[in-house]
């Protein structure tokens, strides 16, 4: 549909120059070059054609467009803790073939059928909006009540028992601070909904959530 309505050209991925046909030669092999379109008097790449951008934004708004972003994720963070030399506890129990989400959406399920498609510690209702203004280049705004993949503990892998889908918000706000920090910075009822999963979750965390009231409760031997 596109290429029927604008007019095109094509780039060396290199050199930036203007090719003749589509195509380039590189070690004697052909290779297409990268393609541009005339929108608006201006030669722009396909991020930037408004059906494509709508496309992509209808792509992208709905559940299995976030599974996805959610799932690219999960390999972009895994990759940060390797390249940093730091193994993520236990496995990545989210892996599914190219294109399919099917652990994810039963996980998903499971949480809704608890508590309601809102964010379990904002209670925030979920939404699936894309800005798709530049689509690709990262610049889209966020939206806040958008929905999000969170791992409770950061230092552990994604796990059924460790992942959480909350708020983009929440998860953006709550980053790598430890308990003591979000209970000084997080509003209370979010901190306590937090600690509540936590605890369910994992057990064995009630001690650090025990050290911090009975630091509240006895500030006095704080030093």
């Amino acid at each position: 549909m596109t290429h029927l309505k604008y007019k095109r050209q094509y780039l060396h991925p290199e050199t930036r120059e203007v090719l003749e046909s589509s195509y380039y030669l590189k070690k004697g092999v052909k290779k297409q070059g990268d393609i541009q379109y005339l929108v608006g008097g201006k030669w722009v790449s396909k991020d930037y054609v408004p059906e494509i951008r709508e496309l992509e934004t209808k792509r992208k708004s709905c559940l299995r467009g976030f599974f996805r972003h959610i799932k690219d994720k999960m390999r972009q963070k895994n990759k940060e803790a390797l390249a940093k030399g730091r193994d993520l506890i236990g496995e990545n129990e989210f892996k599914d073939g190219s294109g399919c989400y099917d652990k994810l959406q039963a996980h998903y399920d499971e949480q809704i059928e608890r508590y309601g498609p809102i964010c379990p510690i904002t209670h925030m209702e979920f939404t699936f909006e894309r800005n798709n203004e530049q689509t690709g280049t990262g610049n889209g705004l966020l939206n806040v009540t958008n929905l999000s993949g969170d791992r409770l503990l950061n230092e552990q892998n994604y796990t059924k028992q460790n992942l959480l889908f909350t708020s983009v918000g929440w998860n953006l706000a709550r980053r790598n601070f430890s308990l003591k920090d979000m209970s000084l910075l997080m509003r209370e009822d979010y901190f306590e909904r937090y600690c509540k999963i936590l605890v369910e979750r994992f057990p064995d965390q009630r001690y650090k959530i025990n050290e911090l009231e009975n630091r509240a409760e006895h500030p006095q031997e704080r030093r």
